[in-house]
C-alpha cells in the first residue's frame, strides 16, 4: 500500500559565520558523501520516517499555487529561485490555482498569527507540528511535503512569515524551496552550505548546487536504495573536486 511521507522545516533569523581559509571550506571526499547522504535520507525534526530511497519530483512538470498575503516583491523573490531550481535540476514548473490536482507545491505568505489556521486543514501529526512550529515567534517559514509512494513527492507546502524581513525571508525561501526538491533535512558542515540551520544566504553554495544536480541526474533513479545512491555520488563529487573552484 503506497504511504504519505511527510517532511518539515524552519529556519529561525540568526547569522551564521563559516571558517575563513580555502582549504577549511572545501569538504573532503568522505565528508561530501555523509553529509548528502544525512540530507537526503535524514528526518531532522522526527516528524516522519526516514526515507530509504532516493525520492523526487516526477513528470513533465510541477505547480506552483501562490496564496495568502503575497506582493510583487514576495513573489519576484521566490521566482528567482524557481528559476534556479530549474537550471539545476531540469524541472519545470508553472503557476496554478490553488487545489491544482497534479504534482504542485502551495506557496503561502502569512502573518505568523495566521498560521495555525493551517492546522485545521491537515491530518493530525501535520497539524500538531505546524502548531508548534508556528508557536515559535522567531519563524520565518516552514514547509511540509508529501511522498506517495516513497520514491514521489506528490505536494508540498511552503509557508512564509510575512512579517520578517526581506532578507530573511529571501534567505528561507531558497532552503525551503530548495528542500522540498528531496533534500529535507539540516546538517551542520564546515563548508558553505544552506543544510547549515544557522545560515542566510541567498544564493547556493557551489556544494548546494552540487546536491541538486546530483540528485535529480538520471543515475539517481527514484527508488534507488541509500546505499546504491551514495556510491553513485560519490564517483560525481569526486569528479566536481577534482575541478578547480570558480
Amino acid at each position: 500500500m503506497s504511504k504519505a511521507w511527510i517532511r518539515l522545516c524552519m529556519l529561525a533569523a540568526c547569522f551564521h559565520v563559516f571558517p575563513a581559509t580555502a582549504e577549511e571550506l572545501t569538504p573532503k571526499l568522505d565528508d561530501l558523501v555523509k553529509h548528502f547522504g544525512q540530507v537526503l535520507f535524514g528526518d531532522e525534526y522526527g516528524v516522519s520516517d526516514k526515507s530509504a530511497v532516493v525520492s523526487k519530483w516526477r513528470g513533465e512538470s510541477v505547480g506552483i499555487a501562490v496564496q495568502g498575503r503575497q506582493t510583487k516583491e514576495l513573489v519576484d523573490l521566490a521566482a528567482k529561485h524557481v528559476r534556479g531550481l530549474t537550471r539545476l535540476t531540469g524541472v519545470q514548473f508553472k503557476t496554478v490555482k490553488p487545489g491544482h490536482d497534479g504534482p504542485n507545491i502551495d506557496l503561502i505568505f502569512l502573518k505568523r498569527a495566521e498560521m495555525a489556521g493551517l492546522s485545521k486543514q491537515l491530518p493530525p501529526r501535520e497539524a500538531k507540528s505546524v502548531q508548534t512550529m508556528t508557536s515559535d515567534p522567531t519563524m520565518v517559514c516552514f514547509f511540509l511535503s508529501w511522498h506517495k509512494p516513497e520514491d514521489t513527492i506528490v505536494k508540498a507546502m511552503v509557508v512564509v512569515n510575512v512579517e520578517r524581513d526581506a532578507q530573511g525571508i529571501d534567505s528561507c525561501l531558497l532552503e525551503e524551496l530548495t528542500q522540498v526538491m528531496g533534500l529535507p533535512n539540516d546538517v551542520d558542515a564546515y563548508w558553505p552550505t544552506l543544510f547549515n540551520n544557522l545560515d542566510r544566504s541567498q544564493n547556493w553554495s557551489r556544494w548546494d548546487e552540487l546536491y541538486l544536480r546530483t540528485l535529480y541526474d538520471d543515475r539517481l533513479a527514484p527508488g534507488m536504495p541509500a546505499d546504491k545512491a551514495l556510491e553513485q555520488a560519490r564517483l560525481m563529487f569526486a569528479s566536481e573536486l577534482s575541478k578547480p573552484a570558480q
